[in-house]
């Protein structure tokens, strides 16, 4: 098909413009709050004149009401911390008239078909992306070019406004416990290496390690948000000569998976090895050893996204990165942590 004969979109009206495509709305949709310079507003318009463009908010003033539809766009939908967002964003979105319809973005993001499909024109008035990493570029792409969308914890590069957990607070209270315990040889196991929640926790763990001890020695394991994963990081532990006294692992289900090969080790947890996991999971308390956590407001941060994406849709100013700092990260102190032995120190 000939490209030029394709609708243009707001993103591609933003690009020609070089503005963000929530600037690009705004200016279009006549928001009366939105700052912008006379030249940036004369180069939207003139953007959108050029492209042939018509603006959502005309679209729309076309209909005789909206959809009512939300689009939740998820990673991973079995895992116990996801449904706990997922009931946030349903919530304020069932409060503001909406009904959320669901889908999973693994499926989205290689199925060009259902992707179409799940935006068909009407059908919802805006997305929420919970996507995993690796996923997240394609889809912010695809479907912020059709409705407005916002991220969840992700990293949209300014691209659409972000709901986002102080991963990095996270990481410096999981440590923080370890290093109040007497713990210095601590090992970080992480998610993905590139992936931005995993990095702000592993750049927590970092500080206060630092911190308390300057010449200790940074000690990181990049896995994955899986059990299987966190078995397979346990093992590359146990290959080594000397094994550290405490492991901070930054997802609760990677942490099972680390708990699971000690146990099959013959590693006692924690009077050989103690270890938190970042993520309060119903299962934490359930486990042979109880795993101490480190409890994020998940729930806050589904009806933060969905307030984001709601006074967008309102036309109303939205920050571009929403931090959740209130209710704060909380340590939950179980059974698998303890001071390290002294022979540790030896």
């Amino acid at each position: 098909m000939d490209p030029r004969k394709l609708a243009p979109t707001l993103r591609d009206v933003a690009t020609l413009a070089g503005v963000s495509t929530t600037i690009a709305s705004r200016v279009l949709n006549d928001d009366p709050v939105v700052r912008v310079r006379d030249e940036t507003r004369a180069r939207i318009l003139e953007a959108a004149a050029t492209l042939g463009y018509t603006p959502h908010g005309v679209a729309r003033s076309l209909r005789t009401s909206r959809s009512d539809a939300i689009g939740l766009i998820m990673h991973n939908l079995t895992s116990p911390m996801n449904t706990t967002v997922l009931d946030g964003v349903r919530g304020r979105c069932a409060e503001a008239g909406y009904v959320t319809l669901l889908a999973d973005s693994e499926q989205l993001a290689t199925d060009s078909g259902r992707l179409r499909s799940f935006l068909a024109r009407g059908r919802l008035d805006g997305v929420i992306l919970h996507v995993g990493h690796g996923y997240h570029d394609k889809l912010i792409a695809d479907v912020s070019r059709h409705v407005p969308a916002v991220l969840v914890n992700s990293d949209g590069s300014g691209s659409v406004p972000t709901a986002r957990l102080d991963d990095v607070a996270a990481g410096r209270t999981a440590t923080e416990h370890l290093v109040a315990l007497g713990h210095a040889a601590i090992c970080f196991i992480g998610g993905p290496a590139e992936a931005i929640t995993s990095l702000g926790r592993q750049r927590g763990y970092e500080e206060v390690l630092r911190e308390a001890y300057p010449d200790a020695r940074v000690d990181v394991i990049s896995a994955g948000w899986t059990d299987e994963l966190g078995e397979d990081a346990a093992r590359q532990l146990l290959s080594r000569p000397q094994l550290p006294t405490a492991i901070v692992v930054a997802n609760a289900v990677t942490a099972a998976g680390v708990l699971t090969v000690l146990r099959q080790a013959g590693i006692n947890v924690p009077n050989d090895v103690s270890v938190v996991g970042i993520h309060d999971a119903w299962f934490a308390k359930h486990l042979a050893v109880s795993l101490t956590t480190v409890r994020l407001p998940l729930f806050e941060l589904g009806a933060m996204a969905a307030d984001l994406l709601l006074s967008t849709l309102a036309g109303k100013p939205t920050p571009m990165n929403a931090l959740i700092v209130d209710p704060p990260p909380v340590l939950v102190v179980r059974e698998s942590t303890a001071p390290p032995r002294p022979a540790s120190h030896a």
